[in-house]
């Protein structure tokens, strides 16, 4: 084909035109923004500052704890002081808060008020109920002669009772099992409404409950709003019922609204050093779409460090139910990212291939008339400029491959993290199951580790072997994907070193792990002391 005439005019527009089509499609592949970005960079905001909030909580505590200590404190006073502390921990650290109410109960005995001592027992039950010790929490219960009590007191023991059965009954539900006293919550709910001052917080709270047990949503939404309205943003009240309007909009279909109204609890929960939470872990199981990915991992990590720091066992174990979503997200992004990168390659090509052409007609104009030597010379500066964006868009892709291994690793750490919690979980099923079922959980356990292992490092078996003498070398069973040998090691892949760490996981003895972990050390080919670590990087983008 004949090439015709390009006059310096129109080349400078075909490389303007050009410089456009680059510029919209790396704007393409960049991610879209979240929906939910002006409420969730509130949230970020607060988590930055979420250490000031925990000092002026432990410095307002260190306050009531001084009091305790002041001179001529009468046990009735220290009775009331350790109330203020309960009311301090109750919602920031189980165990001190029980500790506060085990203390009371002393100074009720020793003062000689059955009174007080039947308050700080109803206490201690709502205590139990919410960290999860359902069983202790009933065999307190028992322990109360409801007869002995007041009306003041007799309210506060339906509040901690109709807690009690709702909570348990939704823990154990998802097992098949229905609690006996379920249908008395009701009934409860009636007497704390009459038992309490009309219009009141709690009165309020209990008939919003109500509404939401009877499914009458939009009555639940109208009342609730408007308590909400009256409540002070800072209290616990406000992230409490915050939340439950959260719920609400979730069991009306209002997904986006629930968003915004768990935003709001959990920048309460944070401002308030509120570690026994739920707004944050359920917001961050709704972030579903693929660029709030790492905003959800980074509100699980936060919600299971307050969780942690709470020490309330069942809370971990409800927090491992918000994975699944989570991970499912992630893939999601990864894959998007993936797809850009491939766009972002292809356009490369193409940008290349303008290049040439450009040279080309650059060369030909060159030779074709030396009168437009300084026309060229433009011309070549704007291909310099097209080569540092080659260079830039290098770069980035670089950078992205780095952005993938950090998400592999990522993903090591939350499926250990996942591994810990599930091996938790049936700690405490083995406490309430048969042996029978225990035995199935625990090797579908074993499976589930198995598979979403090997899915992770498809070549772990032979990579291994490879590392091993040729008469040494594990051969697995028909239908096995790891055996105990594996199995010890993929623990130590995803970086749990312990023996005793990995002997709680996988049920063995320290001894038999140190046995098995000295067994095939014996028949690795060479360099026994650092075989552990060529193990760690086995499936490793090097």
């Amino acid at each position: 084909m004949k090439l015709m005439p390009v006059t310096g005019k129109k080349y400078l527009m075909i490389i303007c035109m050009a410089a456009s089509i680059f510029t919209a499609a790396v704007s393409c592949t960049r991610a879209q923004e979240s929906p939910f970005e002006k409420d969730l960079q509130r949230i970020d905001e607060v988590i930055s500052r979420a250490d000031d909030y925990m000092d002026i909580k432990e410095q307002r505590i260190s306050t009531i704890e001084n009091m305790l200590h002041s001179r001529g404190v009468t046990p009735l006073q220290q009775y009331h002081i350790y109330g203020e502390l309960y009311d301090e921990y109750v919602a920031y650290q189980f165990d001190k808060a029980k500790d506060a109410l085990d203390n009371q109960l002393k100074l009720a005995d020793e003062i000689g008020k059955k009174a007080l001592r039947h308050d700080s027992m109803i206490k201690k039950a709502h205590l139990l109920t919410t960290a999860g010790y359902y069983h202790e929490a009933d065999a307190l219960f028992g322990q109360i002669d409801t007869t002995s009590l007041d009306s003041s007191q007799m309210v506060d023991w339906y509040m901690a009772r109709q807690k009690f059965l709702s909570d348990y009954n939704e823990y154990v539900s998802s097992a098949g099992f229905a609690v006996e006293d379920y249908d008395k919550v009701p009934y409860y709910q009636a007497k704390i409404v009459r038992g309490l001052p009309e219009g009141s917080y709690y009165s309020r709270h209990i008939e919003i409950l109500s509404l939401i047990f009877e499914k009458r949503y939009r009555e639940a939404s109208e009342l609730n709003i408007s308590l909400i309205e009256s409540l002070n943003k800072d209290s616990r009240d406000y992230a409490v019922q915050t939340y439950w309007q959260g719920k609400i909009c979730e069991l009306q279909g209002n997904a986006y609204e629930a968003i915004y109204w768990w935003t709001e609890s959990a920048i309460c929960d944070i401002k308030g050093a509120i570690k026994d939470n739920a707004s944050l872990s359920t917001l961050a199981s709704k972030l579903i779409n693929p660029q709030d990915a790492d905003r959800a991992f980074r509100y699980i990590r936060f919600s299971l460090d307050d969780a942690t720091f709470y020490n309330a066992k069942l809370r971990k174990v409800q927090l491992a139910t918000s994975f699944p979503a989570i991970e499912k997200a992630y893939t999601d992004s990864k894959l998007s990212q993936e797809r850009d990168r491939v766009f972002f390659i292809g356009l490369l090509g193409a940008v290349a291939l303008l290049l040439a052409f450009f040279c080309m007609l650059a060369i030909r104009m060159y030779f074709k008339d030396k009168a437009s030597a300084d026309d060229i010379r433009k011309k070549n500066q704007q291909l310099l400029l097209y080569t540092k964006s080659i260079e830039e868009a290098e770069n980035n892709l670089r950078k992205t491959n780095l952005d993938l291994v950090e998400a592999n690793a990522a993903k090591e750490e939350y499926l250990g993290l996942f591994l810990s919690m599930c091996s938790g979980y049936l700690d405490k099923l083995k406490k309430t199951l048969p042996r029978d079922q225990y035995e199935a959980e625990l090797k579908n356990f074993y499976k589930t580790f198995d598979t979403s292992f090997i899915k992770l490092y498809p070549t772990f078996v032979e990579d291994f072997n490879s590392l091993l003498k040729e008469d040494q070398r594990i051969s697995l069973k028909d239908g096995e994907m790891l055996n105990t040998e594996l199995r010890i090691f993929a623990l130590i892949k995803l970086g749990i070193n312990q023996s005793s760490h990995i002997a709680s996981l996988l049920r063995y003895s320290v001894n038999t792990i140190y046995n098995y972990r000295a067994q095939i050390k014996n028949a690795v080919q060479e360099d026994r002391e650092n075989f552990e670590e060529m193990v760690k990087k086995i499936g490793s983008r090097q």
